[in-house]
């Protein structure tokens, strides 16, 4: 894979925007020992590139981190360094509880989200759950034994629940839709169905704050995953939650629609889903010990 990318960055006829981004993916690989480039492909000239880290060949705990939309390569680094830090706590919190574990993230960049006005359809999610089920798919082959979770957000929780309707989701175990653009009503059907034969357990969150998430469910995936039977909420707008050591903590809370946290001009941050303080980012890590260990 890595001599795919560096066949690319050698190439003349490459625009400098497409340039840019190939070299982004670089960066961040040479910036962690422990990354390693599972795909990458030009489609149409536009780069897509998967980044795990740690091994997911060997880990107990695979999971996939998932983008929303209006998101490209240029994104990398900041969902890299979310991948980074949650294959680190996830691994942490399994310590802690005093039954180790290996994981390994993956920042799964090789779909098109599409834009606002693609996203009140489900086309762009339905074609992302076909390539994130091939993927799964073959790293089941190569790891048959590990425990497969998908962290989806935004829009790509649209692309989760299509996976599931469609019958391809089958070594997914472990679920969450975070600040969820909705689901189609087929969806809703059939995540409550493997939740209700033991296949899945699903969790959602959204915060009170976040105004966009409720705009993506005004078109053709209208169903909130909070509102599927057994589907487990958790809160996103401050409060207790678990510490990754197993001391409870005050989480904080978001307070829009972003994955990532950001500062603004005055200096002032602005807590995003993914926050390492985030009450939201605290008990995703804490579930997902829990689908590896005795709790």
């Amino acid at each position: 894979m890595a001599d795919g990318l560096r066949e690319a960055l050698a190439r003349t006829d490459l625009d400098a925007e497409t340039l840019r981004r190939l070299r982004i993916v670089q960066t961040v690989l040479d910036g962690d020992s422990q990354a390693r480039l599972e795909s990458f492909a030009l489609n149409n000239g536009r780069p897509h590139a998967v980044v795990a880290f740690g091994d997911p060949e060997t880990a107990d705990l695979v999971v996939y981190l998932l983008h929303g939309i209006d998101t490209d390569l240029e994104a990398l680094p900041a969902w890299a360094d979310a991948a980074q830090r949650l294959c680190a706590d996830v691994i942490r919190s399994c310590v802690f509880r005093g039954e180790p574990r290996s994981v390994a993230t993956i920042a799964w960049f090789a779909w098109d989200s599409g834009t606002h006005a693609s996203a009140l359809a489900t086309t762009h999610a339905t074609v992302g759950a076909a390539r994130l089920s091939v993927d799964v798919d073959r790293l089941v082959v190569r790891n048959p034994e590990a425990h497969i979770a998908v962290v989806t957000y935004s829009y790509s929780t649209t692309l989760l629940g299509e996976m599931i309707a469609l019958g391809i989701a089958d070594e997914v175990r472990t679920a969450f839709a975070i600040a969820s653009a909705g689901v189609t009503h087929a969806a809703k059907v059939a995540i409550a169905d493997a939740i209700a034969d033991g296949s899945l357990t699903m969790y959602a969150t959204e915060g009170a704050h976040d105004a966009t998430a409720p705009l993506g469910r005004l078109g053709h995936h209208p169903v909130d995953p909070r509102d599927i039977p057994g589907v487990i909420v958790y809160g996103s707008d401050g409060g207790e939650a678990p510490g990754v050591d197993g001391e409870p903590v005050t989480g904080a809370a978001v307070e829009g629609h972003a994955s990532q946290s950001t500062v603004d001009d005055r200096g002032v941050r602005h807590v995003g889903y993914f926050d390492q303080h985030a009450q939201s980012y605290l008990t995703l890590v804490a579930r997902l010990a829990d689908a590896v260990t005795s709790r």
